[in-house]
């Protein structure tokens, strides 16, 4: 009885570590394809910058996220940023509450991607937190997916 308690408990944290770490990974492909997609569109979407299109690139990212990037979950943040060859156009959203569009004169690129400096291309990021639980102990995760895309569409 006590080796069969003592195995048990092991192989729980081992089935609930398991579960609990596919989950997030299922959790980080659907915000990784949420970036990807979201990209992509943007790439094609016609007309320059603007809040309504940068709303329209959000909510793609999020509808192709089947539900991991909704407003409700935690640490949910979208960043969408145009950059035309000599600025940047961002919107962030976090949980729900955008931040206002902004085009200064200092680069407000969503991540540094190492692309040519006169290429205009899209950025997206997708990210929100989980955790990873094992009976005894969890950790808590934040998932992050960056994707950039070379505009297509003159503005």
């Amino acid at each position: 009885m006590i080796e069969l308690a003592l195995t048990l408990t092991l192989l729980m944290m081992l089935l609930v570590g398991t579960v609990t770490s596919a989950i997030a990974f299922g959790q980080q492909n659907s915000i990784q394809n949420a970036a990807r997609e979201a990209s992509r569109f943007a790439a094609t979407l016609p007309g320059a910058a603007d809040i309504t299109w940068l709303r329209n690139v959000r909510d793609v990212a999020r509808g192709a996220a089947l539900g991991d990037l909704e407003t409700s979950v935690q640490g949910q943040y979208i960043c969408v940023a145009y950059y035309d060859g000599s600025t940047y156009f961002r919107m962030t959203d976090i949980a729900g509450t955008e931040d206002p569009p902004a085009a200064p004169p200092a680069a407000l690129e969503c991540f540094s991607d190492g692309r040519p400096a006169g290429e205009a291309r899209v950025q997206v990021v997708t990210q929100r937190d989980t955790s990873i639980q094992a009976v005894v102990f969890s950790t808590d995760v934040t998932l992050s997916a960056p994707a950039v895309a070379r505009y297509e569409r003159a503005p």
